[in-house]
Parts: C-alpha cells; sequence; structure tokens
C-alpha cells in the first residue's frame, strides 16, 4: 500500500524559512524532523550529504526544488517525509535548477511504498506557482493547505 504525501508530511515535518548557508545545511536541516521522531538515524543524513558529493547534484529534481533521500538500508526507521522552505535560496550547484528554495527530503522503507507520494511530489515539481505558494507561505498551517490544495 503507497502512502500519499500529505500523509507524509505532517506538521511537525515543516520547517518555514530556515537560514542556511551551504547545501550541506539544507539537507541537514530538511532532515532534522525525521531525525528528532525517529524515523531516520543520523547516519542517513550523512549518506543523503555523501551520495550527492559522489554522484552530484542529482536530488535538484527541477528548478528550484531538491528531493534529498538516500538507500533505505542507509538509516531509513521508518517511512516519512519532511519539508523546508528556505529564508534565502542556496547553491546546490546545479546547472540549470540552482537555485534552491524548497527541499523535501524522502525517508522510504523500500522500492515501493512511497510510489503514490513521488508521484504527487513530482505534480508539485512540475508546478512553478504552487512551488511559489508554498515557499511564500509564513506558516505550517498555510503551507498544509497549499500542499492540501484547500487554498
Amino acid at each position: 500500500m503507497s502512502t500519499a504525501l500529505t500523509d507524509l508530511i505532517t506538521d511537525d515535518h515543516v520547517i518555514i524559512h530556515k537560514h542556511v548557508a551551504t547545501w550541506q545545511q539544507a539537507i541537514a536541516a530538511a532532515a532534522q524532523p525525521l531525525l528528532a521522531d525517529g524515523a531516520i538515524t543520523a547516519a542517513y543524513i550523512d549518506s543523503m550529504i555523501d551520495a550527492v558529493d559522489r554522484f552530484g547534484p542529482y536530488i535538484v529534481l527541477s528548478p528550484h526544488l531538491v528531493l534529498a533521500h538516500a538507500r533505505p538500508e542507509a538509516g531509513v526507521v521508518r517511512q516519512a517525509m519532511s519539508v523546508m522552505t528556505l529564508a534565502d535560496p542556496v547553491n546546490f550547484n546545479h546547472p540549470e535548477n540552482d537555485p534552491v528554495d524548497i527541499v523535501f527530503c524522502l525517508a522510504a522503507v523500500d522500492d515501493d511504498s512511497h510510489l503514490k507520494a513521488l508521484r504527487e511530489f513530482v505534480a508539485i515539481a512540475g508546478d512553478r506557482p504552487k512551488q511559489e505558494r508554498l515557499i511564500a507561505a509564513k506558516t505550517v498551517d498555510e503551507f498544509q493547505r497549499i500542499l492540501r490544495q484547500e487554498d
């Protein structure tokens, strides 16, 4: 059974207008809610950063938007997702999609159970006006209303 994006991104998994200086800090900060509630281990954060160091900014999936993730065995305890908007955009050194101003973090337990959430994420990745509304949201509640299309 695949889980919806809005089921995974609970209020405590949303960070609004965070200040970070580097893409590494952006990944680590976006993952903090997942670490705090035990969905991932600290090793998972290191693995996400190491993957970008090794393979380049492949997680910058569309202009301005990142889906940080790593392999389940790198430290996923249970399926979860978080999201963070940035107060100031950060470069991930992507040739076309920098700068980034919204970071999603996915903790998938296997290859299948997150596919519904991933399809919903792809719809957001292709909808810049919706991204801009999410980034402009001033509160978690406002962000969630936009994400759930209640706006």
